[in-house]
């Protein structure tokens, strides 16, 4: 297999926390990745998508770099599966929020990350808006519920 543009991806494994994820947000991804973690060959988080923000032109390097790493927008999980990569949002209740990060999210990582496996948007969530499930099907955004703690 050739190395993957992303990096050497973790292990899929349970972990206290995970990189930039809020606590509620850790405990939901735990539980969905406690028992799904057999159908992953890897993972990566906080990965960075899309455009920074503008800045003066004057300013310094450094600056330039760090408005860049803090403007860009951020997926909580890529995950490689055998056949498909696996943008996920992770939320405590999967919402029209995460429908639509899970949406463009997948579209910014395509767009930055050609060819290769499948994109598949994705929310993981410990319960699913009851308003929203025929949303997240009409735009082909996969919805998995791991129930509350």
């Amino acid at each position: 297999m050739s190395p993957d543009p992303l990096g050497e991806p973790d292990p899929p494994r349970v972990l206290p926390c995970y990189p930039h994820m809020l606590f509620e947000d850790c405990a939901v991804w735990s539980r969905w990745l406690a028992a799904n973690a057999h159908r992953l060959t890897g993972v990566w988080y906080d990965v960075h998508v899309g455009r920074p923000m503008a800045v003066p032109p004057d300013l310094q390097p450094l600056m330039i770099d760090v408005a860049a790493a803090v403007s860009r927008k951020r997926i909580d999980v890529v995950a490689r599966t055998p056949t498909e990569r696996w943008v996920i949002e992770v939320k405590p209740y999967g919402n029209y929020t995460a429908l639509g990060q899970a949406l463009v999210y997948s579209r910014l990582f395509s767009l930055e990350h050609p060819g290769g496996l499948p994109v598949v948007p994705m929310v993981v969530c410990a319960q699913i808006d009851p308003d929203l499930p025929d949303d997240y099907a009409r735009h082909h955004v996969r919805v998995e519920e791991v129930g509350h703690a």
